[in-house]
């Protein structure tokens, strides 16, 4: 059952849960996210970094140069360069608000 935030507190004060709780509460399962999400992009890294070295080594047994290493490593998971954000201008006319 969850507990509302108008409803009394779970730990008896008598106090509504909002102000007695809820902020310690909250900052703990902000705190539970910000672990998960932290050991996913460890894991991530870790992932693009063993990919990068296999890159490099297949390269390396196929003779290849340092700058097609380089290459290489640019590649999405694809096979595709990732596309660089379009540069940002402003429209050529404004329309008038009416």
């Amino acid at each position: 059952m969850k507990i509302g935030r108008n409803d009394p507190c779970h730990c008896g004060s008598g106090q509504k849960y909002k102000k007695c709780h809820l902020p310690t509460d909250d900052a703990a399962k902000s705190a539970e996210l910000a672990a998960a999400a932290a050991a996913a992009a460890t894991a991530a890294k870790a992932k693009a970094d063993e990919e990068a070295e296999a890159a490099d080594k297949e390269a390396e047994a196929g003779g290849a140069t340092v700058a097609d290493r380089a290459a290489a490593r640019t590649k999405d998971a694809a096979g595709v360069r990732p596309r660089t954000p379009a540069p940002t201008q402003a429209p050529a006319f404004r329309r008038k608000s009416v």
